[in-house]
């Protein structure tokens, strides 16, 4: 797209939705997504594979709050979030979802609000 007021060019890009976190939030389960990836971000992966010189795959995870209607006990219910969360930049587009776990209880860890 060029801009009429000046030479210069502009570029678009394609924005990435950003996600919020959250702790807790009323009428919605916090949900813990298990995912085998070659692109390590969580600390404890860097530190196997730098320090300990461990090869991938590596086992991370990541935390979801959705609406409590919407969590259910099959795993493919859950790749439609995975899936936002691969394009958000949260996991690798490689990453391959393994596994959840409702957590019911935990109001600490900050989770991504879906």
């Amino acid at each position: 797209m060029v801009n009429t007021e000046s030479t210069a060019l502009e570029i678009c890009t394609p924005s990435v939705p950003k996600l919020e976190t959250l702790a807790a939030k009323d009428g919605f389960m916090k949900v813990q997504l298990t995912f085998l990836t070659d692109e390590p971000k969580h600390v404890r992966s860097l530190m196997m594979q730098q320090v300990y010189n461990s090869k991938p795959p590596f086992v991370e995870d990541v935390c979801v709050l959705l609406p409590r209607m919407g969590v259910f006990s099959i795993l493919e219910a859950f790749l439609p979030v995975f899936e936002r969360l691969r394009e958000a930049g949260v996991v690798s587009p490689t990453a391959n979802l393994q596994g959840f776990k409702v957590l019911d209880e935990d109001t600490q860890t900050l989770a991504y609000l879906f």
